[in-house]
């Protein structure tokens, strides 16, 4: 073999290892281009998820409203002899026919006294049994919300143990 072989092989060497990092930058170039458009997909279909999510949120905000106005129209005449026989089956018909409404849009109220404290789903606003570990639900100040499993708002609530000797009066008071 002669000197000028060599130097072809080198030659040749050193042309294939240029065209491979040539083709390797491309390749680099084609996926951080890929790698950008998707992360624009990406933040394209997280906006529009909050955009949906904001505009359900909008959508049942007057129901919520109207919800928490019944509830504390009942709460209001809850004692004995405020109202009348008929105005109370009155308000309680209306009660009905909003939660049946309320279902109807996915919506269930968190109104349920007597039962073991749930911070998922409750918010204390009061405390009658600081110590105690185990808490149960007193009295419902604010109804809360779910819409498919999700907490669309806390029920406000005063908690105390379940063996106080002054709670409130239990029950469920549910429109």
């Amino acid at each position: 073999m002669k000197l000028g072989d060599f130097k072809w092989f080198r030659r040749k060497r050193d042309d294939e290892a240029a065209e491979s990092r040539r083709l390797i930058l491309e390749e680099t170039q084609s996926l951080k281009k890929l790698l950008r458009k998707q992360s624009i997909l990406i933040e394209e279909v997280r906006r529009e998820q909050e955009a949906a999510a904001a505009k359900e949120r909008t959508n049942v905000e007057p129901l919520l409203d109207l919800c928490d106005s019944v509830f504390h129209l009942q709460r209001a005449f809850r004692s004995p002899g405020l109202m009348s026989r008929q105005h109370a089956q009155v308000v309680s018909m209306v009660s009905k026919r909003l939660d049946l409404f309320a279902s109807y849009a996915g919506v269930e109220m968190i109104l349920e006294e007597g039962v073991p404290f749930d911070p998922r789903i409750h918010e204390a606003v009061s405390n009658r049994s600081p110590d105690s570990p185990a808490l149960e639900i007193f009295e419902v100040i604010q109804p809360g919300y779910l819409r498919d499993g999700k907490v669309l708002r806390p029920a406000k609530v005063v908690v105390g143990a379940a063996t106080d000797p002054n709670p409130s009066p239990k029950g469920s008071i549910a429109p």
